[in-house]
């Protein structure tokens, strides 16, 4: 008589709080003269979606909202959630800038005060919650979905990292790009040695081992890299900055340079550039830039790299959205049944 042996053992992963950037202050560009997540799509605010695939994600425990609060409460009140059972969602009042209102909404989420009543330092908070990790990610993806947000979190290894950065391969935004007779976004990639890949609006972040959590707010105001006057100006920001070394100007060089070889289908230059550019090599840039443990996951959904740019993604994106939410469930069977198929391969071979 065989034996039966136990299934493997699943990593266990633990619920993270989730910190939503809905701020419209600083260099935050509105959409039709509006908060671009308190835009409807499809019967419901932007910002409602989001909200949704975070109470159906297993790995979100409390929901933190941060931008104008009342506004935001009422785009709530009009956007029907999931029937996954009540997540406990925090609106927070936001702050003038985004690394102000990310920090803040952080400590939010620790307990604030001691069993005396009397509020912890930073540093005391720092003793306790250095190793608390929270979700953090935008309020303008209406094609996000739970699906992702698991294949994001399940790609965090906290154990060798304590920022991790969320991207999406231009194979997996293909679908999302203009077909023909149908309208669709292009989409400007990173382009390394190894793929071409997105940066999308996913992070986990230990705030207290993100020692220059201050170059964030930097990235950000410069975060439109199309534009060659942003590109230059953050470089010569970079280049003030003590823990910059010439290699990491070179790289930073590079990968724009690449990029533009690629939209523009110079194929010889382009695969000349990019076999310079190693990703690994990249990341421990940013780690040294940042003085943290910086890596990237990738996920395959497209959803959280969707995000409401301007007027003209916005109107693709509202024009698309069923179109685009049924090609998302049917990436979603496809994967249940070959889960189901290994699974079963598996309990077979174990028999």
């Amino acid at each position: 008589m065989k034996r039966e042996r136990p299934d493997p053992v699943e990593k266990q992963i633990p619920a993270f709080d989730a910190i939503v950037m809905a701020g419209d202050r600083g260099s935050y560009r509105p959409v039709y003269g509006t908060h671009k997540a308190l835009l409807e799509i499809a019967g419901r605010p932007v910002l409602s979606h989001v909200i949704s695939a975070l109470e159906l994600c297993r790995y979100v425990s409390r929901i933190f909202v941060v931008g104008p609060r009342e506004k935001i409460a009422e785009a709530l009140a009009l956007g029907a959630h999931s029937s996954a059972g009540p997540k406990e969602i925090v609106l927070v009042e936001q702050w003038n800038t985004v690394l102000d209102n990310a920090w803040n909404t952080f400590l939010r989420t620790l307990p604030g005060l001691d069993p005396q009543g009397t509020p912890f330092s930073e540093q005391d908070l720092r003793e306790r919650w250095e190793d608390k990790a929270v979700l953090v990610l935008g309020s303008d993806m209406p094609l996000l979905t739970h699906d992702e947000l698991d294949e994001f979190v399940e790609g965090c290894d906290l154990d060798r990292y304590d920022f991790l950065l969320g991207t999406t391969p231009k194979e997996a935004l293909t679908p999302y790009e203009p077909q023909e007779g149908v309208p669709g976004i292009r989409f400007a990639h990173f382009c390394f040695k190894e793929s071409r890949e997105r940066q999308n609006n996913l992070n986990m972040v230990r705030f207290f081992r993100l020692i220059n959590r201050e170059y964030g707010q930097l990235m950000y105001h410069y975060r439109y890299q199309k534009q060659w006057i942003n590109i230059l100006t953050l470089m010569w920001r970079l280049l003030r900055m003590p823990e910059i070394r010439a290699g990491m100007i070179l790289r930073f060089l590079l990968l724009h340079a690449a990029r533009v070889a690629d939209q523009r289908e110079w194929t010889y230059l382009f695969r000349m550039l990019r076999g310079f550019l190693d990703k690994p090599r990249i990341e421990r840039d940013i780690s040294a830039l940042l003085r943290t443990r910086f890596g990237t996951v990738v996920t395959s959904f497209g959803g959280a790299a969707l995000d409401v740019d301007n007027e003209e993604h916005f109107e693709i994106l509202r024009l698309n959205f069923h179109r685009w939410r049924s090609y998302q469930e049917t990436i979603r069977g496809e994967r249940a049944r070959s889960g189901r198929a290994r699974v079963e391969a598996v309990r077979r071979l174990s028999s």
